[in-house]
């Protein structure tokens, strides 16, 4: 899968609050044509030329004010109309109406007061930006983080490798909980990491609000004083400075105070890390500076912490702004629209989030258990612990990181739009879906349809085989301790017992589903429908099965190779049926594997289990030809879908595409609530009274989704960069 650095936390509200889109009058098939193509068309002519730094400055506010190094910013704009769009939305008027039922009182005029006050200080727009120096920190915070899964892993296999080798492994697990123990192992080898330490600085941090009311902002700098007045007088001085018409005032916090008390107190220190890199930090500590501050330009309120005044991340003109800086050239084709999110990191900054930790986590199994005599000989668990680290590297080296940005629009619905980030290689982006036309049909509720990375498959499926193989070898080891009492007694049999009885066929099992991976391209599709007729099944009324509808859901994919799909089931039926047979000598029970019947028409074949299926919309089935393969809960979709797969589909995608229709699904709930209100004493019994009561508020709930109309995700390529769009459409 595509990684990104998600951004939904800046949300205060849910992605409700943006889906009321202003009830335009427009055609739904227009609206649908045109999320379809995903507005690429329209984008590109709107788009023209580069916006200039004054165009975008006009939409993304203090954007225009930041400095062009700056690295990461967030930034909502009009919270106050986000309330008001949440407040217009049907289903929000119903789940207020249903309070005022059930409680008697109105929810909204509860909290009147303390709405109105948060309103007024989300104000027009707020953001929160870091400057030049967060991502040379955020790398070493990363070295640090996979440093200590070292340390930590380190210690469990010690303690684990200590209970083999005394035959106590209550003792040893209840020291894998004792973190102290690895956190002094990490400070013994301080001096390892002193570079990050005496290379640390606080990060520019710069956040904001704008307030154009005058009472507003009276309150919001007193709120934000108090709290600075909260610091110790004794802890700084009083600072005052101006940055490019910005004046601020505060404190500043020097190093040199802060190392004095340590200095005053360092035995502890001593004795933990050593005297020489006791002197090393009090001298790197002397050196830094933390200064908060408060300040105000035009209509902002703004609030700064770092490691000097100098480096607040406020640029000295429009020009030197981060809005003159093309890095944020993924708005200009959206500047003719509201924008209500934004949302960038620096291709830097990206880069330097790319990071691992399976690696590390071996690392430190790997020098936990080095050299105790319990754990028998080593070698083939060392060389696997290894080739985690170097698997691991392998699909590290398949990340693609660059700058990375994010937009909230209002178009047909709430939009969140993500441009770039880091790109883990799962996905092929230039390859042209061949299953697109699948999620066409009729009373489609889900649909998913995406072309996986060749390369990035086999280095997944890599790690993946030297990761499970490393794990049974090393419950191996622990396998050899000397105890037979207690919980790990039990987990010891049970593993004995695994080993000798199911571990060879288990293998061939997983060989089995891995030739199957083989003979199946890398493109895939998943299909949800409603057009089942329902099962008969036991205890099911009359009514029900005569007249409601069922889900059917299939996976779909290309198959490239038949004779090993053919191999695959071969090894999967003995394997399966071995292992059932081993089950039943224990006394398990009675367990036979289910032979499969198969039907055969045109070269078109379906394997299913006769038990399993109580019509042919409701039989789990795999169906197979030369081109296709489907495993279905329906036999008949499974048909109607290879009969359809590979046909133009209206509209060409590429990447991963993931739909949901709302329509679908509510077009069936209407249909089951109709159903239960004809029949209601038949299908519901004792409770039908209950229902009839509350049948008007089931269909004012249903009413008020109307304005919902489904939901997309679309993952690809575009103009040479990547995107995720998120749409949660309306009318």
């Amino acid at each position: 899968m595509k990684i990104s650095q998600t951004w939904f936390v800046v949300l205060p509200v849910s992605a409700l609050i943006f889906g009321s889109c202003k009830k335009e009058e427009v055609k739904e098939e227009v609206a649908k044509v045109v999320e379809t193509v995903d507005q690429t068309v329209a984008e590109v002519v709107s788009a023209g030329d580069a916006a200039n730094a004054e165009e975008r400055a006009a939409k993304l506010g203090f954007v225009g004010h930041l400095s062009s190094d700056t690295e990461s910013v967030m930034a909502l704009y009009d919270g106050k109309g986000m309330v008001t769009n949440l407040r217009d939305l049907d289903l929000w008027k119903f789940m207020i109406k249903v309070a005022e039922e059930e409680e008697g009182s109105n929810p909204e005029e509860e909290i009147a007061p303390q709405a109105e006050m948060i309103g007024q200080f989300l104000g027009n727009e707020m953001f929160l930006a870091t400057g030049k120096g967060t991502a040379e920190q955020m790398k070493s915070l990363q070295v640090l983080n996979a440093k200590m899964s070292y340390y930590q892993f380190r210690m469990m296999s010690r303690a684990l490798a200590k209970g083999v080798t005394d035959g106590d492994m209550e003792t040893a697990l209840m020291s894998m909980g004792d973190s102290q123990s690895w956190v002094m192992d990490l400070a013994k080898d301080i001096g390892e990491y002193m570079p990050l330490i005496e290379g640390a600085e606080i990060p520019p941090v710069l956040a904001g609000v704008k307030v154009t009311d005058a009472d507003s902002m009276k309150m919001a700098q007193g709120q934000i004083d108090e709290l600075l007045g909260q610091v110790p007088p004794d802890m700084g001085e009083m600072l005052e400075f101006e940055k490019a018409g910005a004046s601020f005032k505060g404190f500043l916090l020097k190093g040199e105070t802060l190392a004095g008390a340590m200095e005053q107190d360092r035995s502890d220190m001593d004795e933990m890390i050593g005297r020489e890199n006791t002197d090393k930090i009090i001298a790197s500590i002397k050196t830094k500076s933390l200064v908060i501050a408060t300040g105000k330009l035009d209509d902002y309120l703004l609030v700064y912490i770092g490691g000097s005044a100098e480096a607040c991340p406020i640029a000295e003109s429009l020009e030197t702004s981060l809005a003159a800086n093309d890095a944020i050239s993924f708005v200009d084709a959206h500047l003719g629209n509201p924008i209500h999110g934004f949302l960038f990191g620096s291709k830097n900054l990206m880069g330097n989030l790319k990071a691992g930790g399976l690696g590390e986590m071996a690392s430190g199994i790997r020098d936990g258990i080095a050299g105790v005599d319990g754990f028998g000989d080593q070698r083939e668990l060392i060389t696997l612990l290894d080739m985690v680290g170097e698997r691991e590297e392998a699909m590290l080296k398949l990340m693609d990181s660059s700058t990375f940005g994010g937009l909230i629009t209002l178009d047909g619905g709430a939009r969140f739009d993500l441009f770039g980030g880091i790109d883990s290689g799962a996905i092929d982006d230039s390859t042209d879906h061949k299953l697109a036309s699948l999620g066409e049909g009729d009373k489609v509720l889900m649909f998913g349809n995406w072309v996986g990375d060749a390369e990035y498959s086999k280095r997944a499926s890599d790690l993946m085989k030297v990761g499970v193989e490393t794990a049974y070898v090393l419950a191996g080891k622990l396998m050899e301790a000397d105890i037979e009492e207690g919980d790990f007694a039990q987990f010891k049999q049970g593993f004995e017992m695994f080993d000798q009885l199911f571990r060879k066929d288990f293998l061939s099992l997983y060989d089995g589903l891995s030739t199957a991976s083989d003979g199946l391209g890398h493109e895939g599709a998943i299909v949800v429908d409603l057009n089942a007729a329902f099962p008969p099944f036991p205890g099911v009324p009359q009514k029900v099965v005569e007249e409601s509808r069922f889900l059917r859901a299939s996976y779909v994919a290309p198959v490239t190779d038949r004779a090993k799909l053919r191999d695959a089931w071969k090894k999967v039926d003995l394997s399966v049926r071995a292992m059932l047979k081993s089950a039943s000598e224990l006394g398990v029970g009675d367990l036979n594997m289910l032979v499969p019947t198969n039907s055969e028409k045109n070269d078109v074949i379906t394997w299913y289990f006769d038990a399993a299926a109580f019509s042919d919309d409701v039989k789990p089935s795999v169906t197979v030809t030369d081109d296709w393969f489907v495993a279905s809960s329906s036999r008949n979709q499974a048909l109607d879908l290879i009969g359809r797969a590979g046909t133009e589909a209206k509209v060409a995608k590429k990447g991963a595409w993931f739909e949901v229709n709302l329509d679908t699904l509510r077009e069936f709930a209407d249909e089951t609530v109709e159903l239960l209100n004809e029949n209601a004493e038949a299908i519901l019994g004792d409770d039908a009274e209950d229902f009839q009561k509350e049948l008007p508020r089931i269909k004012e709930g249903l009413k008020a989704l109307q304005q919902f109309d489904g939901i997309t995700l679309h993952d690809r390529e575009e103009n040479g960069t990547r995107r995720i769009t998120l749409h949660f459409q309306t009318r």
